[in-house]
């Protein structure tokens, strides 16, 4: 399946309106490359007391007073993390959203992104890294794994290992695509 077809599979799966209820919002930013969909994942920096500490995770965040909503904060957190600006950007749609094994009244809601060029990217200090990956490359590198105590889903990327709510997200995700 092409990449435009892909796109269209995805924004036909997604949610039309998100669920203003939740407490936070990330961006999941997707792009066409070769034959395949590429998806944003960033690294957040070792922090004292952050349960989210050192994971790999879409950028995003807790709605904040000033956020009209759950798009408005996913889109003020993208900038401040990434100063990648989502402002000119109509979202492709939303992803059912979920809530946090380690916070069972946190929910957030994943919005879906697409880009046709490379935004710049500038890690602010909250992230110290990021990389697109191939959503069928995903696909393989699924597995089992104890992450902070938990036995888990994951996905491994080299040395890097998604798991928790993005790990979740990446599963729904992929899960659209079935086995194309």
């Amino acid at each position: 399946m092409h990449p435009e077809e892909k796109v269209k599979k995805l924004a036909g799966n997604l949610l039309q309106s998100p669920d203003e209820d939740a407490n936070a919002s990330v961006a999941i930013l997707i792009r066409p490359a070769a034959d395949d969909l590429e998806v944003f994942i960033v690294k957040r920096a070792e922090v004292d007391g952050d349960p989210w500490s050192g994971d790999m995770a879409f950028p995003g965040g807790k709605k904040a007073a000033q956020d009209l909503g759950v798009l408005d904060a996913a889109v003020r957190e993208v900038m401040e993390e990434t100063g990648i600006d989502l402002k000119p950007l109509k979202p492709l749609g939303y992803m059912e959203p979920l809530t946090s094994w380690v916070r069972r009244n946190f929910r957030v809601q994943p919005v879906v992104y697409l880009f046709e060029r490379d935004p710049p990217i500038r890690l602010n200090y909250e992230l110290t890294k990021y990389m697109w990956k191939p959503i069928g490359e995903l696909r393989k590198l699924r597995s089992q794994a104890t992450v902070k105590g938990f036995d888990s889903p994951i996905y491994r990327i080299g040395d890097e290992v998604v798991w928790g709510l993005t790990c979740r997200m990446l599963d729904q995700l992929i899960e659209i695509f079935g086995d194309d």
